[in-house]
């Protein structure tokens, strides 16, 4: 990952752009600090989950309040704290919010509202919502992994994705994670697997069984918004497609801002690497009786030269040797085998068509206990009006 200097480097060439491009707005003050006591050490949710779930339900501005309602005080210290240790001065931090606010422009409405009802209910600065979600955009990282497998890859004839989420957590973030379930108003529900705060998707699946998740790769900054903040990006692929081939055209269709690569799966069990540019993308669409593997390089067609990447070369030899045999455990060995001390700090295995995640969390998660969680109750909309 990027050095704490390099990243304060990064932000504050972003916020001079911004701040060009702002035709004298006022900057955006940051938040209060906040003790660490509020910081959850280890969140405690019903059916045994190592991490809260939370339900948000309504329009952009309830779902917002809502969100504030449950997690305000964490989300306030994870600012606070956490984006604390990325910039590493006032300075820093308030030029960066400040600068985020750019990305108001390429939001979706009702993304807007929430991310304005969700700092007003905390409260925070709008300008540090807006950070909180845009951040990641601004810190490409080599790090994260996943693998998917066709149904005959098991002994039980189900088609699994799993995935380590890898990051620099400064000792917060892996204590913080949480699930937070959406039933957005005329949207399909889904579930996220982030943190407190941030709105959009990293991970994740919606009603329908599509799954996703992204992973970094090097990239240049993009220090002027074309596009909106990744993470809302892929939110919008599970509130608005049903299958692969309706992310894949949504992708198309809609302006990029940040490099990355995108693990799609649904229930039908497509599945499909989306390298992303904000110039074009590339589909690398899994083969029969192969796994589909990504990591931190855009690999075009090509998915078996070694060499640039130690975890995507074992995950690729090791899917080869057991082929037929890999069930959940197999995978969590796998997962534990390519986790990165330190930074692994979200691991899970998802079961598009059941429905159904299995979820570890907490530093070096791929060593932790994995929960099974059914979302298939959490889908059903809690009120008619949902739908």
């Amino acid at each position: 990952m990027n050095s704490p200097s390099l990243a304060r480097i990064a932000f504050l060439l972003f916020a001079s752009a911004g701040l060009l491009n702002m035709a004298g707005a006022a900057a955006t003050p940051a938040s209060s600090p906040v003790a660490p006591a509020t910081l959850s050490a280890s969140p405690t949710a019903p059916d045994s989950m190592p991490v809260k779930i939370v339900e948000l339900l309504g329009d952009g501005a309830a779902i917002g309040k809502a969100h504030a309602a449950a997690l305000g005080p964490v989300i306030k210290a994870l600012n606070t704290l956490y984006l604390g240790k990325i910039l590493g001065d006032p300075l820093s931090r308030a030029l960066a919010a400040s600068a985020a606010m750019n990305y108001e422009s390429t939001l979706r409405p009702e993304h807007l509202a929430e991310i304005k009802a969700l700092a007003a209910a905390i409260p925070i600065s709008e300008g540090d919502a807006m950070l909180d979600n845009s951040f990641l955009d601004l810190m490409p990282t080599v790090a994260c992994s996943t693998i998917t497998l066709p149904a005959d890859a098991s002994p039980d004839h189900v088609a699994r994705f799993a995935r380590n989420l890898d990051f620099d957590s400064f000792d917060i973030a892996d204590k913080n994670s949480v699930v937070l379930v959406y039933h957005p108003t005329g949207s399909f529900s889904f579930v996220t697997i982030g943190w407190p705060g941030m709105i959009g998707a990293v991970s994740g699946m919606n009603e329908f069984g599509l799954t996703l998740s992204n992973m970094e790769v090097p990239r240049g900054m993009g220090l002027v918004p074309r596009g909106m903040p990744y993470a809302l990006l892929y939110r919008c692929l599970l509130e608005h497609c049903k299958t692969v081939a309706e992310a894949v055209k949504y992708l198309k269709d809609t302006p990029r801002q940040t490099a990355n690569n995108l693990m799609l799966m649904d229930a039908a069990g497509n599945r499909v690497v989306v390298e992303i540019t904000p110039e074009k993308i590339t589909v690398r669409a899994g083969q029969d009786k192969t796994a589909l593997i990504s990591t931190n390089h855009q690999r075009g067609q090509d998915t078996d030269t070694p060499g640039k990447c130690d975890r995507y070369d074992f995950l690729n030899a090791t899917a080869h040797q057991i082929y037929g045999k890999i069930g959940p455990t197999q995978l969590i060995s796998m997962l534990s085998r390519v986790q990165q001390s330190g930074l692994t700090m979200q691991s899970m295995i998802f079961e598009p068509a059941n429905r159904v995640i299995y979820l570890a969390a907490g530093s070096n998660s791929a060593d932790r206990k994995f929960t099974r969680l059914a979302l298939a109750p959490y889908f059903k909309a809690p009120s008619p009006a949902v739908k």
